[in-house]
């Protein structure tokens, strides 16, 4: 559990480092401002992050279910994996789509003043950004096909005491 909050707490300062220098002035990133980290190599960070997380609520689910025994791949294979990347990628998503609203330089602008002429750098571009949202908007719809085919065909039975009690929750 501590490993879990430390690599959530890890990704968001990680996000929090994307966001406030993808966009920097020229003058600013030339004095050292900043944490000085590779953007690019943060995010490669947080993708494995991700994985690891992933693979930690996996083997959380397997000791709350009484599995004592772990196998990686074979969890890989179950509906808890696939519900546990889709919350990761529907993260990334959102932090994506947050930095392309606040932490890009306007490509017309761009354009406009030319790549020199904002005197400012950035290290994810619009297009750039664009595009990693398009791969993850895929995987997104891709996973949620198999968890609504996965719901679709799951069954359940249950005894009509139990029903009832649904029935008057539901009221």
């Amino acid at each position: 559990i501590n490993t879990r909050d430390l690599i959530c707490k890890t990704k968001t300062r990680y996000w929090r480092i994307i966001k406030s220098e993808n966009v920097m002035s020229i003058k600013a990133k030339k004095a050292g401002m900043g944490s000085g980290m590779d953007l690019a190599v943060l995010y490669n960070k947080i993708l494995q992050m991700s994985e690891n997380l992933i693979k930690i609520k996996l083997m959380l689910n397997a000791i709350n279910s009484g599995i004592t025994e772990f196998n990686y791949e074979e969890a890989k294979k179950t509906h808890y994996y696939n519900i546990y990347k889709a919350c990761e990628l529907k993260e990334q998503l959102a932090h994506w789509e947050e930095i392309l609203k606040k932490a890009t330089i306007n490509p017309a602008a761009k354009a406009k003043a030319g790549k020199k002429g904002t005197g400012k750098t950035e290290t994810f571009t619009s297009a750039k950004i664009t595009a990693i949202k398009s791969k993850l908007q895929l995987e997104i719809n891709n996973i949620d096909e198999k968890l609504a085919s996965f719901n679709d065909s799951a069954t359940i039975s249950i005894t009509d005491s139990d029903m009832s009690d649904i029935k008057d929750m539901m009221l």
